[in-house]
């Protein structure tokens, strides 16, 4: 999530993002900075002036929309570890991905209680599927770890 969150406060300064957290709550702002600059923990929103609002646990998030955008084709991911993990987190990620492959018009998926993204799979990666509207609108970046409920 590190990763992809570098990218969006790049790609995305002065979009809103709505996030939603393991435990069902919510919280939504401009992407701020991470925090602490070494080994960053936790994700700073900022207001439409830049003001620091408030941080979330990056390890808590389950899903990231970017509102009133569209989808950025210079997101990268980062590759699947050699060797594979091979433990119950990793069975579970992989049947994530394998449920829902790119192209599953329809798909939704539910964490702490809510939806938390729904549309078309665009994207497919090791950790993270991205959920797109039409044309690419609003995409959400969803952890397969912190995925409960798939539909299809």
């Amino acid at each position: 999530m590190l990763h992809l969150i570098q990218q969006i406060i790049a790609l995305y300064p002065n979009d809103t993002l709505s996030i939603a957290m393991e435990n069902g709550n919510n919280t939504s702002g401009r992407p701020g900075s991470l925090l602490p600059a070494t080994n960053p923990g936790l994700f700073e929103l900022v207001d439409s002036q830049g003001r620091p609002q408030e941080a979330v646990s990056v390890c808590r998030i389950v899903s990231i929309r970017v509102t009133s955008a569209a989808y950025n084709d210079a997101i990268t991911y980062l590759a699947t570890p050699v060797p594979t993990p091979q433990d119950c987190g990793a069975s579970c990620e992989a049947a994530v991905r394998a449920y829902l492959p790119v192209g599953t018009a329809n798909a939704s998926i539910k964490a702490g209680g809510q939806t938390v993204a729904q549309g078309t799979v665009l994207q497919n990666q090791f950790g993270v599927l991205v959920i797109v509207g039409p044309n690419n609108s609003n995409p959400a970046f969803v952890s397969t770890c912190k995925a409960e409920i798939l539909e299809k």
